[in-house]
């Protein structure tokens, strides 16, 4: 962690629950760094979002989402202080991604 600039933004993705614990916690917040957030349709249950920057990264991986999902999406975007939230959703071959993130942005306070 020594070696990530100030200047610039870094999001980290753990694919492993291994990783999710307070230590690694506490030394993404001291170089502000993200804890990206990922949902997929391969695991059973959504991960906690865990703040560790002012900034927020989220992978949004599942086929599709319902609007009521979506909402809940944004309403947790919106419980977090954070000043600049980056979300991605999926990107397949049916283009359903743009349309997911037009939604989410009209949820979007």
């Amino acid at each position: 962690m020594a070696q990530l600039p100030d200047a610039h933004r870094a999001a980290f993705e753990f694919r492993h629950t291994s990783w999710f614990e307070g230590d690694v916690f506490n030394a993404l917040r001291a170089k502000n760094a993200a804890l990206c957030l990922a949902e997929s349709d391969v695991e059973e249950k959504t991960p906690a979002l865990v703040a560790t920057a002012d900034w927020g990264h989220l992978h949004l991986r599942r086929a599709g989402y319902t609007k009521k999902q979506l909402r809940t999406w944004a309403e947790r975007v919106q419980d977090q202080d954070w000043r600049d939230a980056y979300v991605f959703f999926k990107h397949e071959d049916k283009g359903a991604a743009p349309k997911l993130a037009a939604e989410f942005m009209t949820l979007l306070d």
